[in-house]
């Protein structure tokens, strides 16, 4: 996937040398400079001592919370920060309008750890970065304008966090002395106060109203790296990866009355369980979230395919994931993040490329879906989303239509097992 792609390689340029001063570091995502104080930057290495903590008591909302109807057919379009900083609500809405949606994703916790409104969380003090100034003005602006606001939070991933408290980070060395790092730094799941900081961000936003709260990187690293790092607060937990992060969405939705949904990788959508021990089991997550948002990018698809390249047939393996995803959380809205740009797709991409994505997920049962582009040029898809907009209108109203069995997918993909045999290996013809 691009954005995990470009993410990975910065965090390698950005970690290939420390700053001049020789006991310092200095990466220009992170808050270090030669003068500071905070710990994570002065010191090479840490203790593992960890701070006392009391996990906080809140009231119970309960499980059931209401999604608008809008919420339940949202389709729309992750926007990028400076994005929404540079044009401004309004013309964000407007030109969800003229590509026929009705939702926006905008980041209020970003890919590095940074808070982009004016939090008053005092343990998000060293990490906000203020680029909505008036961020329940922006939410009210969309909602006028008919456009359903979901707040992204990255979770778990954090490359901020780390170096203002390293005793929250997770770990690696032999005597977990370093900052852990895969792609970028990230914070111990298990911490009681970790999660109690995602729970805070949450009910924050909520009291600046935005419709709904989206969980990404809601999940452990990925290969061998996830196996790697030292977790220090898990001591004598035993609770497997999967079980922590639905107990923690649990924690979520007890805290809130707005619905809560969670981004979780396309392959999780092709195999059981959590065989690859992300976190993320859908069967799971669905019991205390509102919807589920897997990635479908085709770009992520090669190793599907043989010699790496995406065919057409990627819109039935689209498809099959969706279809599964369907037959695993029947009662939550499915609402797929699907590919906006070019990447590893150049040979299709083009109107019909968005189009067939679109009906791929439709055929399979989604509420809605939610298009990711990195680059912000939209002009294409907006376009190709005019050219069905008697299919858009009514778009996700009925999803249980389109499970009858002419839409089912092939043989090949079944509902239960891993669709590829967990090798890699391209779906028959």
């Amino acid at each position: 996937m691009l954005r995990r792609a470009l993410l990975s390689i910065l965090s390698l340029l950005l970690s290939a040398a420390p700053a001049a001063a020789a006991s310092r570091f200095h990466f220009p995502h992170s808050p270090c400079t030669p003068k500071s104080k905070l710990p994570g930057c002065v010191l090479k290495s840490h203790g593992t001592d960890l701070t006392p903590y009391t996990a906080k008591v809140r009231k119970d909302h309960g499980l059931a919370d209401t999604m608008t109807p809008l919420g339940k057919t949202a389709r729309g379009f992750y926007i990028t920060p400076y994005y929404l900083h540079r044009m401004g609500a309004m013309r964000t809405a407007r030109a969800m309008q003229r590509a026929l949606s009705n939702a926006v994703v905008i980041d209020a916790k970003d890919d590095f750890g940074n808070l982009l409104y004016e939090s008053k969380i005092p343990l998000a003090q060293k990490q906000v970065k203020v680029l909505y100034k008036d961020f329940a003005g922006q939410v009210k602006t969309f909602h006028e304008q008919g456009i359903y606001v979901i707040a992204r939070v990255v979770s778990f991933k954090d490359s901020r966090l780390p170096y203002a408290r390293p005793d929250l980070s997770v770990r690696v060395g032999p005597k977990a002395e370093r900052l852990f790092s895969a792609g970028a730094n990230w914070i111990d799941a298990y911490s009681p106060e970790v999660q109690d900081y995602l729970v805070d961000i949450a009910v924050e936003l909520q009291s600046l109203g935005v419709d709904e709260i989206q969980f990404d990187y809601i999940r452990f690293p990925k290969g061998t790296a996830g196996t790697l790092g030292t977790w220090l607060h898990q001591a004598k937990d035993k609770r497997d990866r999967s079980t922590l992060i639905s107990n923690f969405l649990e924690k979520v939705d007890r805290a809130l009355t707005i619905p809560i949904s969670v981004d979780v990788y396309g392959l999780t959508t092709f195999v059981d369980g959590d065989p690859r021990t992300l976190g993320q089991t859908i069967e799971e997550m669905s019991k205390y979230v509102d919807a589920v948002s897997p990635m479908m990018y085709a770009n992520g698809m090669g190793t599907y395919f043989k010699d790496g390249k995406v065919s057409e047939r990627v819109y039935s393996f689209i498809h099959c994931g969706l279809w599964r995803a369907r037959q695993k959380a029947k009662g939550i809205v499915l609402r797929p993040y699907l590919q906006a740009y070019s990447n590893s797709v150049e040979h299709l991409w083009g109107p019909e490329f968005i189009k067939q994505q679109v009906i791929a997920a439709e055929r399979a049962g989604s509420n809605g879906f939610l298009f990711w582009n990195p680059t912000m040029k939209n002009g294409m898809t907006a376009a190709a989303l005019q050219g069905i907009a008697k299919r858009m209108a009514s778009y996700g109203q009925h999803p249980e239509q389109h499970l009858e069995e002419g839409n089912r997918p092939g043989a090949w993909c079944p509902q239960k097992g891993e669709v590829f045999g967990g090798k890699g290996a391209a779906a028959p013809e």
